[in-house]
C-alpha cells in the first residue's frame, strides 16, 4: 500500500469567494517537501473548482478520493468536513468508504499543552503576531519562509551586518515585523540567523522585506532559493537615532540569536 498525500490547490476560499483567500503557511513546493519528509510517498494536488465544490458527499468520495486517487484506506482529521457546503462529517466518509469496499480513520485534533486544538487560522494568527516560537509547537517544526535572495539596498554590508534580501513567495503569510532568531537552509547546509521584517524605519524604507543575517557565513547567495526559519521573535520594530544606535542595537540581537541557537543545538 502506497502512503499518498491529498491537498486542494489552490485553497477552496479562492474559488468560491468567501472574502480573500487566506494567506499560506506552506506554498505547494514547500508543502510537497514537508509531506514527503513526513512519510508521504507521493502528493496529489485535487484541482479545486466550483465543479468539485458542487459535488456531494457520495460523489467526492466515489470521483475523488476513489476514482482518481484510488484510496482505500482514508485517513483524516475527526473535524473533517466534504462535500457541497460542507455537509459531509467523518461518519459520513466511514460509511461511504465501506459501501465502496474501503475504509476511513479520523485521527484526533488537539493542541500542544492545552485544549485549543490545532487549526491553520490559529497558527497563521501566531506567526502574524510575531508569536513563531508557538506557532512552532504546533506545526511540529519551525514555521519557514522560502524565497530568492535578491539584491538590496547593500546598506547591511556598509555597517558590518550583510544580510540576504530574501523574497517570499507573495501567498506566504509573513511574521510580524520585528527582528527574529533562527536559521537560513542553504542547500543542505543550515547556518544559524538574526532576520529583520520590516520597513526598516531608521532609513525611512517604504516597503517591508525579510532580510537574514547568517551568522559564521562568507558567501555570494544573490540568486539562490532560500529556507528563512524562524524560532523566537527577539524584539519588535524600532526606530534609531542614528548609525551607531542601529549597530548597537544589531550587535546585541545577533548575540541573542546566537546564544538562542546554542541551546537549541
Amino acid at each position: 500500500m502506497r502512503v499518498i498525500a491529498a491537498t486542494f490547490q489552490p485553497h477552496p476560499r479562492a474559488v468560491l469567494g468567501a472574502g480573500d483567500p487566506p494567506k499560506l503557511l506552506t506554498p505547494m513546493g514547500l508543502r510537497r517537501e514537508v509531506l514527503r519528509r513526513y512519510g508521504a510517498e507521493e502528493v496529489v494536488e485535487i484541482p479545486f473548482d466550483l465543479e468539485l465544490s458542487r459535488k456531494s458527499p457520495e460523489q467526492f468520495v466515489r470521483d475523488v478520493l476513489v476514482g482518481e486517487i484510488g484510496a482505500s484506506v482514508v485517513v483524516v482529521g475527526e473535524n473533517f468536513r466534504f462535500g457541497h457546503r460542507a455537509i459531509g462529517h467523518v461518519e459520513d466518509l466511514g460509511r461511504l468508504m465501506k459501501e465502496m469496499g474501503g475504509e476511513a480513520v479520523a485521527v484526533e485534533v488537539r493542541g500542544v499543552g492545552d485544549r485549543a486544538g490545532i487549526s491553520s487560522t490559529r497558527i497563521r494568527s501566531l506567526v502574524s503576531e510575531g508569536r513563531v516560537d508557538e506557532a512552532a509547537g504546533l506545526l511540529g517544526r519551525p514555521y519557514v519562509l522560502r524565497g530568492e535572495v535578491v539584491v538590496g539596498d547593500r546598506r547591511g554590508r556598509t555597517i558590518g551586518f550583510p544580510t540576504a534580501n530574501v523574497l517570499p513567495d507573495a501567498e506566504a503569510v509573513v511574521p510580524a515585523r520585528g527582528v527574529y532568531a533562527g536559521f537560513v537552509l542553504v542547500g543542505d547546509k543550515q547556518f544559524a540567523a538574526c532576520t529583520n521584517v520590516g520597513v526598516a524605519p531608521t532609513f525611512g524604507r517604504a516597503e517591508s522585506r525579510v532580510e537574514a543575517y547568517l551568522l559564521d557565513f562568507d558567501g555570494d547567495l544573490y540568486g539562490l532559493v532560500v529556507d528563512v526559519g524562524f524560532t523566537r521573535r527577539i524584539r519588535g520594530e524600532k526606530k534609531f537615532s542614528g548609525i551607531d544606535e542601529l549597530k548597537a542595537q544589531i550587535q546585541r540581537d545577533v548575540e541573542s540569536a546566537r546564544s538562542l541557537a546554542a541551546d537549541e543545538s
